[in-house]
């Protein structure tokens, strides 16, 4: 089963992004927990890295998000 993320639309690309399920599964928990962090909507550019990431195995994922949230963490220990 493939899907497309339109946001990721382009000159080149312009239906969007096609991906496989399974990349899918990856995805889109993996924006949700960078948006939580940074606390804003991810730019074009920014989903397009995160979508190439996506195609990486599951373990390098969770390492990526480890390090993102360990940084979400420091600037909340730091704040107060």
């Amino acid at each position: 089963m493939e899907w497309i993320e339109r946001d990721l639309a382009s000159s080149f690309r312009p239906e969007g992004l096609v991906m496989e399920e399974w990349q899918v599964e990856q995805y889109r928990p993996f924006v949700h927990g960078i948006r939580e962090c940074i606390g804003r909507d991810l730019t074009k550019d920014e989903l397009s890295t995160i979508a190439w990431l996506a195609g990486s195995e599951q373990s390098t994922v969770d390492k990526i998000m480890g390090v993102i949230r360990a940084a979400y963490e420091h600037e909340k220990n730091v704040k107060n």
